[in-house]
């Protein structure tokens, strides 16, 4: 397409407020030979848009290139005599030329499918003849009052779409196992699609409980079995804090419970080796030598905060044996 060629496309016009718009498709190669990003960093006194992200930007292809759409319009600005409409055809036409078309919001989208092979087709929202000041005002309030969605309701939402019995399957059935079971010291305790103070949510549980699902005995057991030896070793833990503090608030602290789940293994090792089996009491007499840890004095939450604390309740209990029969 040669830079100055008018471009006819189909399209809806929009007149609310004494703001015009249209509403159309274009393909990829169309809206990038006419659109433009005003970026701040290289024009400082009328740029405004952020720099590009390539890494996201190669996201989104390969996003495209795994067969799925993009829904979501490109929101363009075209400049001043760029855009004529015909009323009886609903045709747009837009004058050719590099530049004439801003983009708003969506330069990561029209990048990575530009990066795609196919010329496929983009939504588009073109605003017609916006001052300098609206197009900034634009900007700032689609991606002021964006928000992204939050992280443990993206793990929420990979039941519907997790292989049956793939590691993020059983997860999220674990999430739902310990949050639903009464018997468990986690019912009441998980948040599922926010972050809620004084619970866990699928990010804090998942970083705790991800790490051991491939190590024995974890990985010998069927899902109702691990369901069961989770519970009576958290029963365990839950007993310890109710004896030492009188409450069980630090089972459903994030750093806490990464670090208890984080010698989960050595716990269950000298479990099998003194006792045979997996249950309640026996996780309760293995882990009686924590309760003169003071774990009031571990506030921390980093990385290194949490691994002191696990390094500490290893000492106590560490072990390695082998795993025997009749264990719940």
């Amino acid at each position: 397409m040669k830079n100055k060629k008018t471009l006819k496309v189909d399209a809806i016009k929009v007149d609310y407020n004494d703001t015009v718009f249209y509403v159309a498709v274009l393909k990829v190669s169309q809206l990038w030979h006419i659109s433009e990003v005003s970026r701040a960093d290289e024009d400082p006194e009328a740029g405004y848009q952020r720099l590009l992200g390539k890494q996201r930007a190669k996201k989104i292809a390969e996003y495209i290139r795994a067969g799925n759409v993009i829904p979501g319009s490109i929101i363009l600005s075209a400049q001043r005599g760029v855009c004529k409409y015909d009323v009886a055809t609903k045709k747009l036409s837009l004058s050719g030329q590099k530049g004439n078309l801003l983009v708003i919001d969506g330069q990561h989208r029209l990048y990575g499918a530009h990066q795609y092979s196919e010329d496929i087709p983009l939504p588009v929202c073109i605003f017609d003849g916006l001052e300098k000041s609206h197009e900034v005002q634009y900007f700032l309030d689609i991606n002021g009052y964006q928000r992204g969605v939050p992280k443990t309701l993206q793990i929420e939402l990979t039941k519907f779409t997790a292989e049956p019995e793939s590691k993020e399957d059983i997860l999220n059935r674990l999430f739902s196992q310990l949050d639903d079971n009464e018997d468990s010291p986690l019912s009441g305790k998980l948040t599922r699609t926010r972050s809620v103070i004084g619970k866990l949510s699928h990010v804090s549980f998942r970083k705790a409980v991800e790490p051991i699902l491939e190590k024995a005995p974890m990985s010998t057991l069927n899902f109702s079995n691990k369901v069961d030896i989770l519970i009576n070793y958290l029963s365990a833990v839950e007993g310890i804090l109710l004896e030492e503090y009188g409450d069980t608030k630090k089972i459903s602290n994030a750093a806490f419970f990464q670090a208890i789940m984080g010698v989960f293994i050595d716990a269950c090792n000298m479990t099998i080796y003194r006792c045979k089996n997996y249950k309640r009491e026996s996780f309760e007499e293995v882990l009686g030598v924590i309760s003169d840890i003071d774990f009031d004095s571990h506030k921390g939450t980093n990385n290194k905060a949490i691994s002191d604390l696990t390094a500490l309740i290893r000492e106590r209990i560490s072990s390695k044996t082998n795993i025997s029969d009749d264990l719940f």
